[in-house]
């Protein structure tokens, strides 16, 4: 059923290319995975991330919408004896609700579904490597604040969250993943 819902949606925003109700939105800024690292001499939580969504206005408010987050990657380990890694990435769709705050200022809420892709890597010191992958349906949500440039654009700060969750061959590792970023919205 999630994947019937986000072809839909996917269709809508698409479909809003050929209407001024039409929207993109290009991000980037810094991760943040809430990952354990326990008994791991160095460990890295923190890395780039930047989302791209499409999205079509339903009426001067409500939006649905469409998009990618890369939500970064977490290192961590003993460089003598190994490193590993938690990569979060996810596709998905949901709703926006845009409201004006001022002539210049305008706020956005996300709430959606996506599938959310968790990769772990590993690497040991004289065994190699490897790597697996776990995609689970994950709410998402997001907070975004914009001046607008123009009409049809703004400049943007957000916060953009949802989970991370790999549980496969007797590993069971979650966490929340959390984007800040800066970006550009821009009506088409």
């Amino acid at each position: 059923m999630s994947k019937k819902l986000l072809v839909g949606l996917a269709a809508l925003a698409f479909a809003a290319g050929a209407s001024a109700q039409g929207y993109g939105v290009i991000s980037a800024g810094v991760s943040k995975l809430s990952v354990d690292c326990a008994g791991a001499p160095t460990c890295d939580k923190s890395d780039t991330a930047f989302k791209l969504l499409g999205g079509y206005m339903l009426n001067p408010n409500l939006a649905v919408e469409v998009g990618y987050f890369d939500f970064g990657k977490a290192k961590l380990g003993d460089p003598t004896i190994g490193t590993g890694s938690i990569t979060v990435s996810a596709f998905g769709g949901g709703v926006a609700w845009h409201q004006d705050l001022s002539q210049d200022w305008n706020f956005v809420a996300r709430l959606g579904l996506a599938q959310v892709k968790t990769k772990l890597s590993a690497t040991l010191i004289g065994v190699g490597s490897g790597s697996d992958s776990d995609n689970k349906v994950q709410a998402y949500a997001g907070l975004g604040v914009g001046y607008k440039l123009s009409k049809t654009m703004s400049l943007d700060l957000a916060w953009d969250t949802s989970r991370g969750k790999y549980s496969k061959n007797g590993i069971s590792e979650s966490g929340t993943v959390n984007a800040y970023s800066v970006g550009l919205t821009f009506g088409f």
